[in-house]
């Protein structure tokens, strides 16, 4: 059985929870309160041995690397963080008068730059979505990776409009509070929200992981830092 038809059999039946809930799953955001960091071998809380500098060069690397390329998400917990198979991350979408399941596969990151005064990464963003097993088209939207400091890194996608058939019209938002990052292995993961309004409406939150194609060789240190004075594109 398809992953998004069980998904909307889930959906379908906590519908009227879900509208109650309304933002209810937002504070989930706030779970995070360190960043487990993986590079080299290493593993441990990001600021017990690494600058906030080293670890927006560590994420700053991570998506320039993948530049371009697709990455893949998948829903997980925190406690397992495992990413093997066909699980994206979804939640229940009302489609019209149709209820269903909103399913976020993955995407791809291009044009990354680094802004060192603002201290996050910026790049564009396209979603790889999908409405009840029938792929969204989405549009491009600006986003950046902020990393005030080595335990508080987060994910910010601006509004991005999606079409779902070419009738379903739809502007996006999405969010994700990072608490792990694995160079080692390409991998970064957090707590989501993401939410969407137009003909179709819906909004969730979960854990998930972003599984990127490149991880760090071990001849390399992505986080060496390479910050600049003023922004890099």
């Amino acid at each position: 059985m398809h992953v998004w038809f069980r998904q909307m059999v889930k959906w379908t039946l906590l519908a009227a929870g879900a509208f109650v809930a309304g933002c209810a799953g937002l504070p989930e955001l706030d779970k995070v309160n360190e960043v487990y960091l993986c590079a080299g071998g290493q593993c441990g809380p990001a600021s017990q041995s690494r600058t906030a500098d080293e670890a927006l060069n560590a994420v700053y690397q991570l998506l320039k690397h993948n530049d371009g390329k697709d990455f893949k998400y998948c829903s997980t917990t925190p406690a397992e963080r495992s990413c093997a198979g066909d699980n994206p991350f979804c939640h229940f979408v009302m489609g019209g008068p149709i209820p269903g399941a909103g399913c976020g596969t993955g995407g791809r990151f291009k044009a990354v730059g680094l802004d060192t005064a603002g201290r996050r990464v910026t790049t564009t963003f396209t979603e790889h979505s999908m409405w009840n097993g029938v792929p969204n088209v989405c549009q491009d939207g600006d986003s950046a990776v902020t990393v005030t400091s080595a335990d508080e890194v987060t994910v910010k996608h601006d509004n991005y409009y999606c079409n779902w058939m070419g009738i379903g019209n739809m502007a996006s938002t999405f969010v994700m509070a990072i608490d792990y990052i694995d160079l080692d292995k390409g991998r970064m993961g957090g707590y989501w929200a993401h939410a969407v309004v137009g003909t179709g409406g819906g909004r969730g939150t979960g854990y998930a992981i972003m599984q990127f194609p490149q991880a760090m060789k071990k001849d390399e240190n992505w986080l060496r830092t390479v910050l600049l004075d003023k922004k890099v594109r």
